[in-house]
């Protein structure tokens, strides 16, 4: 089995995220006695999937859209993410009170088995002007709300469903 994880970040927390779900499932499959080899790869290097037998993709998310590497992916790749197993994934928002989860288009994409949203990761020092002004627009702080164990709890979820598809 081959699996892609593909992540489009601009400033690498959503990459980290990406890195340690690759890991997670390369784990939970071996542990579960399926063979699978998992590409973690930037979504922006992907040009085709067709090899894969199931995807999971991630972006951050800016001003509640995904990043553009990660939009032109699922668009050129639309009609084979209709007949894999798919699972999306946002990284946002940057704080830990009840703000909603991004309303990006692919929230409820119905060829998707799941959309989830993680925390997200805040550094001032690595953004550009511009993005120093928005985040202090929408009074955001520094700091790293990105679950470890979240993390790991989605990639056992999919591990365990890829396990079941790979029996049958």
């Amino acid at each position: 089995m081959k699996i892609l994880v593909a992540t489009a970040s601009r400033h690498g927390a959503t990459r980290e995220i990406g890195e340690q779900l690759g890991a997670e499932i390369s784990t939970g499959l071996r542990d579960h006695g399926v063979d699978a080899r998992v590409d973690t790869r930037d979504a922006e290097q992907v040009d085709d999937v067709s090899e894969y037998d199931a995807v999971i993709l991630g972006s951050a998310v800016y001003m509640g859209r995904w990043l553009k590497s990660a939009r032109k992916l699922v668009d050129r790749e639309l009609e084979q993410f209709e007949s894999i197993p798919v699972w999306l994934f946002s990284s946002g928002p940057v704080t830990t009170d009840d703000t909603p989860a991004p309303d990006t288009k692919w929230a409820t994409a119905p060829w998707a088995r799941d959309h989830h949203t993680f925390g997200g990761k805040l550094d001032r020092s690595t953004l550009s002007r511009g993005e120093r002004f928005v985040a202090s627009a929408v009074h955001a702080t520094d700091g790293d709300n990105r679950s470890t164990e979240e993390i790991a709890e989605w990639a056992q979820t999919i591990s365990e469903s890829l396990a079941g598809t790979s029996a049958r």
